[in-house]
This record gives C-alpha cells, structure tokens and sequence, in this order.
C-alpha cells in the first residue's frame, strides 16, 4: 500500500449518527442522504469504519498510481 519512508496524511471524511426509534442511521456530516437502518451503534459505527478505509485505499492508490 505505501512506499519505504513515505508519510502521507489523509483528512478523512467525518459522519452523522442518527437514532430513530430503535434504529441507528448514518451520513456524512453537511448531507441529508442517510444510510440505514442498522440494528445497533456498534453495526453504525463498524459501516463507519469499513467507508473511511475505503476512502483511505482510494486516495492512496490515486497517489501511488
């Protein structure tokens, strides 16, 4: 994924938590476009977790060429 010595810094994309009833909805902080409904905070937060990977093995792929 990265080169020997290189240093790269990503400002990653932050995100909503919505909770409506007993259902949690996400999206990314300034957007009204939710994804959802997942069962519990911990499935919200995980689906957090797996886009801001993606984001960060785009950008550095874009890098690396």
């Amino acid at each position: 994924m990265q080169e020997t010595g290189i240093t790269r810094v990503f400002a990653l994309r932050a995100y909503t938590v919505k909770v409506k009833g007993n259902a949690y909805f996400i999206a990314p902080t300034g957007r009204t476009t939710w994804s959802g409904p997942y069962a519990t905070l911990q499935h919200a937060t995980t689906a957090i977790a797996r886009k801001l990977a993606r984001e960060f093995i785009e950008r550095d792929q874009r890098l690396n060429g």
